[in-house]
């Protein structure tokens, strides 16, 4: 636990990097309307 206290920071910042690449899997998704976008042009 000590270890845990004195990198808690780090912790926190690669559990938002793992939160943002699972989540933001689904932000990819505006990437093929975009493309779709340009098809309907």
């Amino acid at each position: 636990m000590e270890w845990f206290s004195q990198n808690w920071a780090w912790v926190l910042l690669i559990a938002g990097f793992i939160a943002m690449h699972m989540f933001g899997h689904g932000g990819h998704g505006s990437q093929p309307q975009r493309a779709t976008k340009k098809r309907g042009k």
